[in-house]
């Protein structure tokens, strides 16, 4: 591709350098999260100055169903600054847990700072010591001059941060926290605290990134992608396998022992690997987005000799494709159709299945790169920042046609009743697909009924998010066959991507609850569980709870039943 070799003429965007003034937007009062009152400071600058590591009993309001037991186990940024050091993006803060302990209609809260080795450097010297995702480190003042001179010989690090701050799953029974890289750190999920030394998947299996976005099968088999860079032929894509544990002549092999690289696809670009964040996986089919918005490897180099942040390493080339490549299950292959859409950047799927010789995907879809700029956390000390419409996301249907082999170019190959997405065949046999926008409204942090995942379904929960500090202000329930919303909202409260839990023997798809974490936009300190009933989007009940310190956002989350055997998300 002529982006390889000659940037500059296909309109090459140094986000870091030059991001064009937001798009100014206005909202009604009923879609933002203070009903008109006076902005409070944006949450996402806070730092938790006390832990709560012992459970705490709060105020139950409503009911909490007496079937409900398990944890739900949240993660996300906790801490934006060391002494004078500060962070400065919204992916960079110290990775800070919360989990809600529920049993016999009684709920407990807890949360402790992720003690990784990250953490335990930045905290002994007060400083940030190991560089971010948007933030450079302080050198180190235990290595000589010479240590620190050879560090530039090793960009990505034996051991870089291990602040895994996205998201948590089980492996196994073993539950871990998650980011981008491949160090993951297990938790005690009594007591939210490390185990062990550092998890490095790159020791079990060659890849040098991972989402922390797995997908796991109803037995426990738990998927994932992973990048690799050094291979001979250029960067590829890698579809990762984790088998539950098995024991063999009496000695129990764990997952990580058995990982293997299932599917590898090159990348098409061999300097430019794209970004992602996480992928669509059906009964059949893997299915990975690859965008124009990459990993400019020239430039990462570069960077890092000059002392630039990570983060500036990245490119969006909006007049290039974005491109879906499927991936069979059975064999690990590419199929031999080409699907190519105008550029989007997504950082979260919702679920994709099979219909009908159709691949349906669906997932949160952003019109601009320039999306990961904004959350700089110097914009959210600007109390009248508000982000551009194109780099908001909304809820998108793609359809894939499978069978295009012998299909004419003029037509509409999506025959699927009720949908108004397209897909045509080009000349050069790609298939070019146009997207259904299933509702207008800025939402992200899908989740559904994992009992459908990779299943035809009708409903997604997620937030709404508020243009203005970029906050999660309203819980939402989509009918993703109607594009029919339903909102719930309480003045002065943000909450937190919902978690669906079916209900015992349940055989409808929204019969459960939805569970979310609320956060006080003006007392720190409170923090709260509620209960959805995912039928009437009502509150069932709540407990409140007033922690040690200061409560932070989140990212992801998910709930472990205490009866469930494989825990799924």
């Amino acid at each position: 591709m002529v982006i390889l070799r000659e940037e500059l003429k296909i309109n090459h965007i140094n986000m870091w350098e030059k991001t064009a003034p937001a798009e100014r937007v206005n909202l009604s009062t009923s879609a933002t999260c203070d009903g008109g009152e006076a902005r409070p400071p944006m949450v996402w600058l806070r730092s938790c100055d006390a832990e709560t590591l012992t459970p705490i009993k709060g105020i139950r309001k409503g009911e909490i169903p007496s079937w409900l037991s398990g944890r739900l186990t949240r993660n996300g940024p906790g801490k934006t600054s060391f002494g004078d050091s500060q962070y400065n993006h919204l992916f960079d803060g110290s990775a800070y847990l919360h989990q809600f302990n529920i049993a016999d209609g009684e709920v407990t809260y807890q949360s402790r700072f992720l003690q990784s080795d990250t953490y335990k450097k930045n905290f002994l010297h007060n400083r940030i010591v190991v560089s971010e995702f948007g933030t450079l480190a302080s050198p180190d003042p235990c290595k000589t001059l010479f240590q620190r001179f050879m560090s530039f010989f090793d960009p990505a690090g034996k051991n870089p941060t291990d602040n895994c701050s996205v998201n948590v799953t089980y492996i196994g029974d073993e539950l871990y926290a998650l980011s981008e890289l491949p160090h993951m750190r297990r938790i005690d999920p009594e007591t939210l605290n490390c185990v062990g030394e550092r998890t490095k998947l790159n020791d079990y299996i060659a890849i040098s990134q991972a989402t922390a976005h797995p997908h796991v099968d109803p037995d426990g088999t738990l998927y994932n992608m992973g990048n690799k860079y050094d291979d001979k032929g250029g960067p590829t894509y890698n579809i990762i396998k984790l088998p539950p544990p098995e024991i063999v002549n009496g000695v129990t092999i764990s997952s990580l022992e058995q990982a293997e690289i299932v599917a590898s696809i090159p990348a098409q670009w061999r300097m430019y690997p794209s970004y992602y964040h996480s992928f669509g996986m059906t009964d059949n089919y893997f299915i990975f987005v690859e965008m124009p918005f990459v990993l400019n490897l020239g430039r990462f180099m570069y960077n890092h000799f000059m002392r630039k942040p990570y983060f500036t390493s990245l490119n969006w080339f909006p007049d290039e494709k974005t491109k879906f490549r499927v991936i069979r299950r059975d064999t690990g292959e590419l199929v031999n159709t080409s699907y190519a859409a105008k550029a989007f950047l997504t950082f979260h799927h919702t679920n994709a299945y099979e219909k009908d010789g159709h691949l349906i995907v669906d997932l949160c879809g952003i019109d601009d790169g320039a999306t990961v700029y904004q959350l700089m956390l110097k914009n959210f000390e600007d109390p009248d920042f508000e982000t551009a419409p194109s780099t908001m996301g909304t809820h998108r249907r793609f359809v894939l046609p499978l069978d295009v082999d012998n299909a004419p170019e003029d037509t509409n190959l999506v025959k699927l009743p009720g949908t108004k997405s397209n897909a045509y065949k080009q000349h050069n046999g790609c298939i070019e697909v146009s997207y259904e926008e299933l509702s207008d409204i800025y939402f992200d942090l899908p989740r559904i009924n994992y009992r459908l995942n990779g299943k035809e379904y009708t409903y997604v929960y997620g937030v709404e998010i508020d243009p203005k500090g970029i906050e999660f202000c309203n819980l939402v329930k989509m009918d993703v066959t109607t594009g029919e919303t339903k909102i719930w909202h309480e003045n002065g409260k943000l909450v937190s991507e919902p978690v669906f839990v079916a209900g015992p023997n349940s055989k409808e798809e929204d019969y459960g609850v939805v569970l979310s974490s609320l956060i006080d936009k003006h007392n720190p300190k409170y923090v709260a569980l509620v209960v959805m009933d995912p039928k009437t989007w009502k509150e069932l009940g709540r407990v409140e709870f007033e922690a040690n310190g200061a409560v932070t956002s989140t990212f992801h989350g998910m709930f472990a039943g205490t009866d469930e055997t494989v825990h799924r998300y």
